[in-house]
């Protein structure tokens, strides 16, 4: 090979190694994005202690309270929702039934996380952060 055709071959080799590099990093930077967005979205909690149901959906989704706090959810919709824990126990809320206009309230009194759904509307989910 000549001088100039091996440079060449150099070269391309080094731009396919570093595009290869690249392609495998950038797997990684959208993982560390997809760590980053999940706490962001554990800080993006409001601090409230009472929860709209309105449009098929829990506003705000997550929200944060201390210990001992008791929060109310109050269906806007003109159909039937629950609270329903996505882990049931007796430290997480469960409701009956909530018709429109009417109210469910919950004491949380232990530390954690609690997400929930309605049972009719699966897709519709919630979550409260109760710290100390």
């Amino acid at each position: 090979m000549k001088k100039n055709q091996i440079i060449g071959v150099a070269a391309g080799l080094v731009l396919v190694v570093a595009a290869v590099v690249i392609f495998a990093n950038s797997g990684k930077s959208s993982s560390n994005t997809s760590t980053k967005n999940n706490s962001a979205s554990s800080s993006s909690a409001v601090a409230t202690n009472t929860v709209a149901i309105k449009n098929y959906m829990f506003g705000p989704m997550t929200i944060k309270i201390k210990i001992g706090t008791t929060v109310t959810w109050t269906n806007m919709d003109s159909v039937n929702h629950t609270v329903s824990a996505d882990t049931p126990s007796a430290d997480a809320p469960t409701s009956m039934d909530i018709a429109q206009g009417k109210s469910y309230s919950y004491t949380f009194k232990k530390v954690g996380t609690y997400t929930y759904h309605c049972f009719p509307h699966p897709y519709m989910h919630g979550s409260v952060v109760v710290t100390n």
